[in-house]
């Protein structure tokens, strides 16, 4: 039987151990190492042995663990002995081998390998049938691993290990609230006043650290934003054409209530949506092709996009009918309409793009420029009755609708145990440290088991919080016996 959880986390004893909870890494912040100047040559191993064993097999007896210790230490010689003296070689910290043996254990390993979030849990995921080795289910934690060994987790526990916490139904609404709360607020701000919230988000943006985690979010929306005006520009580019032009006019045209309503110069703003000073060059237009009797509301009121477009080649393209029929005036007002429509489409074509120059977001400062219409979309919250949502999560996802979170705060699938979606758990960071004698598969949950640790010169393969001289104490307490 392991040993009972007493204290693991306690930030008064200041145990480091074999686990990721924020407390512990708390404690591997504060820790120093053990002060053996007014200790005795046994006090010195006690306490070695103290601090190291918190660590490396907490849960193991010291009785069991005097029955796995191996006095023989695995690592590699330096064989050139002319090479230590000069710096050329590093010494090898083959002390820190110690507890090598454990790094053996299955529990050990799936912690090791990131598959749990201590060694604890590992043990848990292993009594209850979620672990395999060559395929076969292991409920043993201490079975030893051989070289070539492949060892897989249930992915779901996985995700369970290294996940966020799941919030309580109670919890989750308690933020869903505030969240609502914000959201209106910030709406109502945004369309009080656009301009100035523009301007502090950009900011805000603009004085983000590079060490910080957002600057790397804001600077891939900058590169995505980008490449989607891009994207607008070569379409809009490729569409801006005279037979694309003289269809949209058209279709101006067209959509006229009654021959007697005139057009002027404002009817055909949308034609040339990004630059408003050329619809006088578009009415120009359409008067000089409107003269040749042939874009009358009459000829094209109730006409498809299709037959619209049709016209507007035979306008561009004379069939053999038309130059029959056409007298030699309507011939000319139509070839000085299509002439002034070319000109037109260049100069539309360069005021597409000094529009989208200018709309690009500057990825040096974060700057993206203004746009006018940008609050216009924002929609306040409908007030909800937390009351009467507080027991019915059916309900409770239905009526939160937040732009980002279409369900409950962390329980967009109430069954998994974990925060859904998922995203890690805090402060998981530092303690992602791959062994070198494992190699992971974090897509399928596999890892294989290459070799038994070992130390290098200047390295070691026995991941530890603790240096060489508290190893090399605690090498010296079990080698002795405890004498």
């Amino acid at each position: 039987m392991p040993k009972k959880a007493v204290l693991l986390k306690s930030l008064t004893r200041c145990r480091i151990r074999s686990s990721f909870n924020k407390y512990n890494l708390f404690n591997i912040y504060k820790k120093t190492n053990p002060d053996f100047r007014t200790k005795s040559l046994y006090q010195q191993k006690w306490s070695a042995k103290q601090e190291t064993r918190s660590y490396h097999g907490e849960y193991i007896t010291e009785g069991r663990w005097s029955t796995l210790f191996e006095p023989k230490l695995e690592s590699v010689a330096q064989l050139d002995a002319s090479l230590r003296g000069d710096g050329k070689m590093e010494p090898t910290p083959f002390l820190s081998q110690t507890y090598a043996v454990l790094e053996k254990r299955l529990d050990f390993a799936l912690f090791r390998a990131m598959f749990a979030s201590s060694v604890r849990q590992a043990r848990q995921f292993i009594l209850h049938g979620n672990v395999t080795v060559n395929g076969l289910k292991i409920r043993h934690p201490g079975y030893i691993l051989k070289p070539g060994d492949l060892f897989h987790v249930k992915p779901d526990k996985v995700l369970e290990a290294l996940g966020a916490r799941k919030p309580s139904l109670s919890e989750a609404l308690k933020v869903d609230k505030t969240q609502i709360i914000l959201w209106n607020k910030y709406v109502k701000e945004a369309k009080e006043n656009p301009r100035k919230l523009w301007d502090d988000k950009m900011n805000k943006q603009k004085n983000i650290p590079e060490s910080s985690n957002k600057k790397e979010s804001i600077t891939k929306f900058i590169e995505k934003y980008n490449a989607n005006m891009e994207k607008k520009e070569h379409d809009e580019l490729k569409s801006c054409t005279p037979r694309n032009m003289l269809v949209n006019i058209l279709k101006v045209q067209a959509s006229r209530k009654d021959e007697s309503t005139p057009l002027t110069f404002k009817d055909f703003e949308d034609v040339v949506s990004k630059e408003d000073k050329l619809s006088h060059s578009v009415f120009k237009c359409y008067e000089s092709l409107d003269k040749s009797k042939q874009i009358s509301w009459e000829a094209i009121h109730g006409k498809s996009d299709k037959e619209l477009a049709v016209i507007a080649d035979n306008l561009l393209s004379f069939t053999p009918e038309m130059k029959e029929k056409l007298s030699d005036t309507a011939k000319v007002s139509i070839r000085t309409g299509i002439k002034q429509l070319s000109d037109l489409t260049k100069e539309y074509s360069n005021s597409i793009r000094s529009f989208y120059e200018t709309s690009k977001a500057n990825p040096d400062t974060n700057y993206i420029p203004y746009d006018s219409n940008w609050s216009k979309n924002l929609r306040y919250h409908e007030k909800v009755e937390f009351d009467s949502i507080a027991e019915d999560e059916k309900l409770a996802s239905k009526t939160i609708n937040l732009p980002w979170q279409k369900h409950v705060y962390g329980r967009e699938n109430p069954k998994k145990p974990y925060f859904t979606p998922w995203k890690p758990r805090p402060f998981l960071a530092p303690f992602t440290v791959l062994p070198h004698h494992i190699e992971i598969s974090f897509k399928t949950c596999h890892a294989v088991y290459l070799r038994d640790p070992v130390a290098r010169p200047g390295h070691s393969e026995v991941i530890s919080p603790f240096d060489d001289t508290v190893h090399e104490l605690a090498y010296m307490y079990y080698v002795r016996k405890g004498k």
